[in-house]
């Protein structure tokens, strides 16, 4: 599970629940989590992240929510935390002004921030990056280089695109980092088959959080119970 990253929105279902979640990834040895900070417009993210971030936002959560809920993470947790918003969401939660001791990397889709600005910037990299743009995307990140599947949102694919085959070896030509690959992972024979071509692990997020709105806890125990045979 050291190689997983695993998606989810900030205090979904709700705080209690969100940490409850948080402790069977824990207690499974995931890697990583990914936070997803809310905004009003989260126009890379398919349908059912959208409603989870209005679900979010209609709760108030406050730049001071966000402070406390990465202190007791950094307090009870082992997994690496990395931060994912647009800069909508950075705004309006003062992202900036959060200690960088409190995670481990950050992404902000569609914002451009000086070096420093957080720790591990992370791009979402895809096809169109020529080697200059890959290059750049790369150079101040030493958590992992993520990797989309294909060009889409999340949660809109069938099947797992191809398109990341080869990125994946260009970026294994830049860095020593671990790639991952993310967009379109759903089950043990997606991470299998992005592992088999490349990949050193892989980011899920939209079935992850299907799971859980099928089915609880329960289902989410299962399905990392699923995940582990492919890791």
């Amino acid at each position: 599970m050291k190689n997983l990253v695993f998606y989810l929105t900030l205090h979904y279902p709700d705080r209690e629940g969100f940490f409850r979640i948080l402790e069977l990834l824990d207690q499974e040895e995931a890697g990583y989590l990914e936070i997803g900070i809310p905004v009003s417009d989260p126009f890379m993210d398919g349908d059912v992240i959208k409603e989870i971030n209005k679900e979010t936002l209609a709760r108030d959560i406050t730049p001071e929510d966000v402070v406390d809920t990465l202190e007791e993470i950094k307090r009870r947790f082992r997994f690496k935390v990395v931060l994912m918003t647009y800069k909508e969401g950075v705004e309006h939660f003062r992202l900036s002004e959060v200690s960088k001791d409190l995670y481990h990397g950050f992404l902000c889709v569609d914002g451009d921030y000086p070096t420093g600005t957080f720790p591990n910037q992370i791009s979402v990299i895809s096809k169109s990056y020529d080697d200059r743009a890959l290059s750049v995307a790369l150079e101040h990140n030493q958590l992992f280089a993520y990797v989309v599947s294909g060009e889409g949102k999340t949660g809109s694919f069938e099947s797992l695109p191809t398109e990341y085959i080869e990125v994946i070896k260009r970026v294994k030509g830049l860095t020593s980092i671990p790639a991952f690959v993310g967009f379109g992972i759903k089950s043990s024979k997606d991470v299998k088959e992005v592992v088999k071509n490349g990949a050193d692990g892989a980011i899920i997020g939209t079935e992850f959080i299907k799971r859980y709105q099928m089915g609880g806890m329960d289902a989410l125990t299962a399905y990392i119970e699923e995940l582990k045979e492919a890791v």
